[in-house]
């Protein structure tokens, strides 16, 4: 299974596969960082995928 970007703080709802992805780094009031996980952890925490990074 491959890895995921997720942020870290508030308005944590989905995962990236870019990690550039503006909706990953918006936000810079509540951003505390950006941390990795693999897909099948953000998708246990109820996190869905970007609908930017499908495109």
């Amino acid at each position: 299974m491959s890895n995921v970007h997720v942020r870290i703080g508030a308005h944590r709802y989905a995962y990236h596969t870019d990690p550039g992805c503006s909706a990953l780094n918006g936000k810079p009031e509540t951003f505390q960082g950006i941390e990795e996980l693999p897909r099948d952890e953000a998708e246990r925490q109820d996190l869905k995928a970007c609908r930017q990074c499908r495109k």
